[in-house]
């Protein structure tokens, strides 16, 4: 039998009894009594966090490097969505295989707040759909955050739901997200200065899916082919297609193809190969991946579009 003397007994106690406080404290900051914003992809994610930090938990749902166009949630990934205090999201279709509208959160989706849409190219072809008009005439183009203007046109419906899901922070979320409005902007600005660099005759892009399709419409190029026409498991490469690929490359004249990171680019290689042009396979498109940020994944990407098509 082990006998502690008083004193020791009396020292022992009110060291646990400070302990406890410091103890508790740590368990108030972990996080958990912050609203829980779920952000479908990287991009997304990004936008949030420009606008919530640090009031705000954001939880990116879909991996970067995988496609939102048919992901497939796990019991966690489902789980996210039910405990969500709020949804951020692309819409127009873009996270197909993402159950959205099971889901009893609010949603805030960019597609809803951006403007017009575009319908997906066809020939190269971007038509606007008038405000309000019905999506009856096809699939329409989820890439929006390619033009980054639109997505600080929709950045104070984002600050709004955010304020809905945390009134007690409404007023820093509208602060931040004219702040990141403007950071847009002049993003806008330096892609500008950037693409202007490819003469006008020149703006003439081949890709390996058609997701530039904003992003030609903002800046004043045309997307003549690409070699997956739409999105998600379904796009496949025809024959009939990669002809049509390099028939637009021999009539325009493009020095560069450009895959997507996150495609497969063999069918591009093969086409750029029997054209004897050079193909660009470093687009990042869905998600920021190695750039870090949305912000420098459009940098990036236009120095990209730019240097290959001064390639004549």
């Amino acid at each position: 039998m082990i006998i502690i003397p008083a004193m020791n007994l009396r020292m022992i106690f009110i060291i646990g009894a400070g302990i406890a406080p410091v103890a508790a404290g740590c368990g108030s900051e972990d996080g958990a009594d912050r609203p829980r914003v779920v952000a479908t992809t990287g991009i997304v994610a990004d936008w949030v966090e420009n606008l919530a930090e640090p009031e705000v938990e954001v939880i990116q749902l879909i991996p970067d490097g995988s496609s939102p166009h048919d992901f497939q949630l796990s019991a966690e990934d489902r789980l996210e969505l039910e405990q969500a205090d709020l949804i951020a999201a692309v819409g127009a279709g873009l996270e197909a295989g993402v159950p959205l509208d099971d889901a009893e959160a609010p949603r805030w989706e960019l597609a809803e707040h951006a403007g017009a849409l575009l319908p997906f190219a066809e020939g190269g072809a971007h038509e606007h759909r008038a405000e309000g008009e019905e999506e009856e005439g096809g699939p329409f183009d989820p890439h929006i955050w390619m033009d980054p203007t639109r997505v600080a046109s929709a950045l104070p419906s984002l600050a709004a739901a955010l304020g809905d899901a945390d009134p007690d922070h409404a007023a820093n979320y509208s602060d931040r997200g004219r702040a990141y409005a403007g950071e847009l902007r002049g993003l806008d600005r330096a892609l500008s200065a950037t693409l202007d660099a490819v003469a006008a005759a020149n703006r003439e892009l081949v890709t390996s899916h058609d997701s530039l399709g904003y992003l030609a419409d903002r800046y004043g190029f045309e997307v003549v082919a690409t070699a997956f026409p739409s999105s998600g498991p379904e796009a496949e490469a025809s024959a009939a297609q990669l002809q049509e690929v390099l028939d637009a490359i021999a009539e325009h004249g493009v020095p560069t193809v450009f895959a997507q990171e996150e495609d497969d680019p063999e069918a591009l290689r093969l086409v750029a190969d029997e054209a004897g042009v050079e193909i660009e396979e470093g687009l990042a498109i869905e998600s920021p991946g190695s750039t870090g940020s949305y912000e420098d994944m459009l940098r990036r990407d236009a120095e990209l579009i730019s240097s290959g098509l001064q390639r004549r």
